[in-house]
């Protein structure tokens, strides 16, 4: 039989590895914010691929679909930020592409 609550056991003996997650989950996505700055700073978007960001963005609301089912709250908070950022060169693309 499955524990329902090895999950509550495994986080209480993990609270600092929780803590760097969640700012990894916040600080990764925004590694991504030059490549939105440069877009639509110098209003080009020629060289950047819109199927590569199509696909994170697709991808990406599967990710976000399971870290909801799952209720796991780095994930959650990962995927809306990368999502946004995502959604944003797609936008960038198709304006200035």
């Amino acid at each position: 039989m499955i524990n329902p609550y090895r999950y509550l056991q495994a986080k209480e003996q993990t609270p600092n590895l929780d803590r760097v997650m969640m700012a990894v989950c916040i600080v990764h996505p925004l590694t991504a914010l030059p490549q939105v700055y440069t877009i639509y700073h110098h209003r080009a978007a020629q060289d950047v691929s819109l199927i590569t960001w199509l696909g994170f963005v697709l991808f990406g609301i599967v990710f976000l679909l399971y870290a909801i089912a799952h209720n796991v709250k780095p994930m959650i908070v990962n995927q809306i930020l990368w999502f946004s950022i995502d959604l944003a060169v797609v936008i960038g693309v198709l304006i200035y592409g």
